[in-house]
């Protein structure tokens, strides 16, 4: 945190594996392999050189064809990372999607920089609505450069006008972290969410965050809720809308309640929903209120807590 009380910092730039989004490489493997060969498969055909590699730019054809020479007794597993590459996006890292909303309202500007197959970036970009808040993503595999090197992030900064020395940078790599701090960035380890709020906090960029310390509701079609009790994992954002694609859960406070309902339920009968209470304060949850449709709206960025919900029916009102 070179730049900590020297200047104003306004623009943060992101890396995306690791700190915004989770990936299990092993997770892909594990579809076309018994998992417990996985971890040795990985070791033997130096996992972690050739993905770079491709990150880098290299096609997978041209990937694939290497190991195949090396390994043709491995061909369908080899194929099977590109095949089965929606199963190594494990989700959105918890708590980074909460303070990349509270960068957005507090006027940051926000870009993303990733080491990232070109081939398989769309996947993510697809899956991912958190992916919109940055204004633009750097990925390596396009721009065929590869983090440390200090030409990504000159291109990072260029494309977006930014002024290094007022520009922040979060990699989980202490290697790219450095990397960016000798380029003149100011660059961030990242380990978790809560300690880069503090370390964003201790820069001036955030201050201390808001609570909301009323009660928030969310509407919910029954059968989506019976699901979810069943599962232990609600998967909505709101009506249609999964929680990945939105990257938040939308609630509402006690004087929405009818206007969400009539924008959103006006056709289902009160007997087809249900109304889920969460008291955000008390279980200390990221609910940060955004505008929409006009008025500000209380979001939930984590997966709605299923066990800590009340459920009332739809003509209750608090």
């Amino acid at each position: 945190m070179r730049n900590a009380g020297r200047v104003q910092l306004d623009a943060v730039i992101f890396d995306l594996g690791g700190v915004v989004l989770g990936w299990e490489p092993e997770r892909a493997f594990e579809q076309v392999m018994p998992a417990e060969e996985v971890a040795e498969f990985l070791r033997r055909i130096d996992f972690a050189d050739w993905n770079r590699r491709n990150d880098g730019g290299r096609t997978f054809d041209e990937a694939e064809a290497e190991l195949i020479a090396r390994f043709p007794e491995a061909e369908g597993v080899i194929h099977g990372y590109r095949e089965h590459f929606a199963h190594t996006l494990s989700g959105m890292v918890p708590g980074t999607a909460a303070v990349i909303a509270e960068l957005g309202q507090a006027g940051i500007a926000l870009s993303a920089l990733t080491n990232w197959s070109g081939e398989t970036f769309p996947i993510a970009r697809e899956r991912f609505g958190i992916l919109r808040r940055f204004s633009t993503i750097l990925v390596s595999g396009d721009e065929r450069l590869l983090k440390p090197d200090p030409a990504i992030f000159a291109l990072a900064c260029a494309r977006e006008g930014l002024d290094p020395v007022r520009t922040v940078f979060v990699d989980d790599s202490p290697r790219n972290a450095a990397a960016a701090t000798e380029y003149g960035l100011t660059g961030l380890e990242f380990t978790d969410a809560e300690r880069l709020r503090s370390d964003l906090v201790a820069l001036g960029v955030l201050g201390p965050r808001v609570p909301v310390e009323r009660p928030v509701f969310h509407w919910s079609v029954r059968d989506a809720w019976q699901e979810a009790e069943e599962a232990g994992v609600y998967p909505w954002s709101a009506r249609g809308v999964g929680y990945d694609a939105e990257g938040f859960v939308h609630f509402s406070f006690a004087e929405q309640l009818d206007g969400t309902r009539a924008a959103h339920y006006a056709d289902l009968a009160d007997d087809e929903l249900v109304l889920l209470e969460l008291d955000a304060a008390a279980l200390e949850l990221p609910v940060i209120v955004e505008p929409g449709r006009g008025e500000l709206f209380p979001h939930l960025f984590a997966p709605l807590p299923v066990a800590d919900v009340v459920v009332h029916p739809a003509d209750w009102r608090p």
